[in-house]
């Protein structure tokens, strides 16, 4: 699959398009329709998000492809009923999803399908043949893989993922309970490294059925947390790693409240660049 840049490094947010970004990323009285178009001029990747909580069709992704000028690369989250709850029928939606990323693929712009699994989802028999069915609908597409749970992370798995030319996730996130650790590890050939900032306090909160001790469903409390300059420079050298390692590095921040994902994503950028 062709790929629309041939930098080895891509850099972007999980998310664009939030309002509460003018003033910090955004000029103030920049229409909310012309958010894409300025994004694309600052970042050469998007990873797309609201695809987890409804399935996209086509026509909604060749309309973000247009209205970035083919400028970036896409990553696509994909529906959380093949992740977090996938039951009888999950081909069909996989199908569905396949088909929605269509215009991406034949644009030569999907850099990576983004499967991102929870906590609970454990190195376990039935959820490893689950996965490996998973992948096995998207061969031909550039999977990607988030696991929450550091079960996952050894090296049986490792192979299992590069076997099947799936990269591994890595997740900078606070370093609590059975969250996976921060390791250089490229599978596939692709790697892909989510900041998710280090809110350790608010990771775990109430979730939507009153469950405590997982991860819940309050994203903008989890997620609220700016990198310091000090804390950016320090990963620098891990991201240089994983290039090293990989084709093709994406480099994502999901601390999208308040606008600090744009912002510590462009001086990640300039710091990498610099050094």
């Amino acid at each position: 699959m062709k790929l629309l840049s041939d930098k080895k490094i891509v850099w972007g947010t999980s998310g664009y398009d939030y309002p509460e970004w003018r003033g910090v990323f955004y000029p103030e009285k920049l229409k909310r329709s012309d958010f894409l178009a300025y994004y694309a001029m600052h970042f050469t990747a998007l990873e797309v998000n609201f695809t987890f909580y409804r399935m996209p069709v086509e026509e909604q992704l060749r309309s973000m492809m247009n209205r970035s000028g083919r400028k970036i690369l896409f990553a696509v989250k994909a529906p959380r009923s093949l992740t977090h709850n996938a039951g009888p029928g999950w081909d069909i939606d996989a199908a569905s999803f396949r088909a929605a990323l269509l215009p991406l693929v034949n644009g030569g712009i999907l850099s990576a399908v983004l499967f991102q699994f929870p906590q609970s989802f454990h190195y376990e028999v039935n959820n490893r043949i689950y996965l490996n069915n998973l992948l096995s609908v998207f061969t031909d597409y550039p999977s990607v893989v988030e696991f929450r749970h550091s079960s996952w992370f050894t090296e049986r798995v490792y192979k299992g993922l590069d076997k099947r030319g799936a990269g591994i996730v890595l997740c900078d996130m606070p370093h609590i309970s059975a969250l996976p650790p921060l390791v250089p590890v490229v599978t596939g050939k692709r790697a892909y490294i989510r900041f998710h900032g280090r809110n350790a306090d608010n990771w775990y909160v109430q979730t939507a059925d009153n469950s405590a001790g997982t991860e819940g469903a309050n994203g903008s409390s989890r997620y609220r947390y700016t990198y310091t300059p000090k804390e950016l420079a320090a990963s620098v050298p891990f991201v240089k790693k994983l290039a090293e390692k990989a084709e093709i590095t994406h480099v994502f921040f999901n601390n999208h409240p308040d606008g600090a994902a744009a912002v510590n994503a462009e001086q990640m950028k300039e710091l990498t660049i610099e050094s």
